[in-house]
């Protein structure tokens, strides 16, 4: 295997890990919450600064008219089906994703939002729009999961300011996905956050936070000695 595909192996094992943690402990829909509804230090979506919508440089196609009719159908199986054909168009309007991804079917909404995370990282959408979706808990759990994955995978300000609140929830499964996330995040945000992670009370997120340490120091490993992480980190 040559250097080039180990990386791209490791770089997809970083991936995995991330999506991982952040979908909990089971891939059901009926999994516990990933987001808490009592955390330590709540983050508002209000409370995040608004990043502008980014310009389109192609054009978007809006749905035609007998497909956006069936995108409103009553039937959740006709507005999923609708979508899926709609997400085949490579120059579709994220619009229509954004409004799907409130609906009140999990399996739709879970689906614009899926893909919103890929419009994202296209530039194509707003960090606050994946925000203020990963934030509202009137939203199923697993949306709200899979937003907070599409906004994570991209390095921002506002997403590892996120995280780093996350990193104080009193639900382990959110500090988890946080302690995992925020490897995608700015070094200089990151590190010192995950360093006061060492000492968490969960031993996952004691583990994933020294994961992502090891990431961040080339390979350095003190384990769960944050007074040693904290040295290395100070001695750069």
């Amino acid at each position: 295997m040559t250097r080039l595909q180990l990386a791209l192996v490791g770089a997809a094992a970083v991936a995995l890990v991330a999506i991982g943690y952040g979908f909990g402990r089971s891939t059901s829909t009926t999994s516990s919450p990933a987001i808490a509804p009592d955390v330590a230090t709540p983050v508002r979506a209000s409370a995040i600064p608004t990043t502008a919508a980014p310009t389109l440089a192609t054009p978007r196609h809006p749905p035609d008219r007998e497909l956006a009719r069936d995108l409103k159908d009553a039937d959740p199986r006709v507005r999923t089906t609708a979508l899926r054909d709609y997400l085949k168009d490579p120059s579709l309007d994220p619009q229509v994703l954004l409004a799907a991804s409130r609906d009140p079917d999990l399996g739709v909404a879970f689906l614009a939002v899926d893909e919103l995370g890929r419009q994202y990282a296209a530039g194509n959408v707003a960090a606050s729009e994946l925000i203020a979706r990963a934030t509202d808990r009137s939203l199923p759990e697993k949306v709200r999961m899979a937003a907070l994955n599409g906004v994570a995978a991209v390095a921002t300000p506002e997403t590892a300011r996120l995280l780093i609140g996350m990193l104080a929830s009193a639900d382990p499964i959110e500090r988890r996905a946080a302690a995992a996330l925020l490897r995608n995040q700015d070094r200089e945000l990151a590190v010192p956050a995950l360093i006061g992670a060492v000492a968490d009370s969960d031993d996952t997120v004691r583990d994933t936070a020294v994961a992502s340490l090891r990431g961040f120091s080339r390979g350095r490993d003190f384990g769960t000695d944050a007074a040693a992480w904290r040295g290395w980190w100070q001695s750069r």
